[in-house]
């Protein structure tokens, strides 16, 4: 009877606990500070239980239908049933209901540049090739993703720090090399005895 009239609660309120907005696995940026946040419908002021596999930190929430998440130390990839949520309604009936689970993807990518260097400051510019493509550059001497080596010397040894950012599924992922510029000797003029 106790199970009836829990089913029935939830059918009248339209609300299930299988109802997600989530996509299954979420996916968490590697080392991200942000924390995630995890939210079911509300179904009534039962006991919400919340279970977050570890490294997951639950930071705020327990007992309550939304938790915060700190994944920041997990290793990257697939977490089965990473957030698992179970129901207890009020008492007397303390009905449970069946715990809804979430697989968390830890996910991280990779950027790498292709070798540059050493350029003398005299040497034209070159084309910026990062891996996966499409990402942004930055650095001294860097315009666009072309990377320009009289823009970083100026008659002096000198380096330049250029990163590669990439962004995917709303993470992001930066790589960065130093890249050694040296000068272009001055030699003095010719002197005759």
């Amino acid at each position: 009877m106790k199970r009836i009239l829990f089913i029935l609660m939830m059918m009248t309120t339209g609300i299930s606990l299988s109802q997600l907005s989530t996509t299954n696995p979420d996916t968490v940026c590697y080392q991200s500070a942000s924390p995630s946040t995890y939210t079911i419908p509300s179904v009534g002021s039962g006991t919400y239980t919340w279970t977050v596999t570890a490294p997951g930190i639950i930071t705020a929430g327990q007992g309550t239908n939304s938790i915060s998440v700190n994944w920041s130390t997990a290793s990257p990839g697939l977490i089965t049933n990473g957030v698992s949520v179970t129901y207890s309604s009020p008492a007397p009936a303390n009905c449970p209901a069946l715990p809804v689970n979430l697989n968390v993807l830890i996910y991280q990518v990779i950027p790498t540049i292709t070798a540059l260097g050493p350029f003398c400051e005299s040497d034209p510019c070159v084309t910026l090739v990062g891996s996966p493509g499409g990402g942004t550059w930055g650095g001294l001497g860097v315009s666009g993703n072309q990377f320009c080596p009289d823009n970083v010397a100026n008659g002096t040894n000198a380096t330049s720090t250029v990163t590669y950012t990439v962004g995917s599924a709303g993470c992001t992922f930066s790589t960065s090399v130093v890249v050694p510029v040296y000068g272009t000797p001055t030699l003095s003029p010719i002197q005759h005895n």
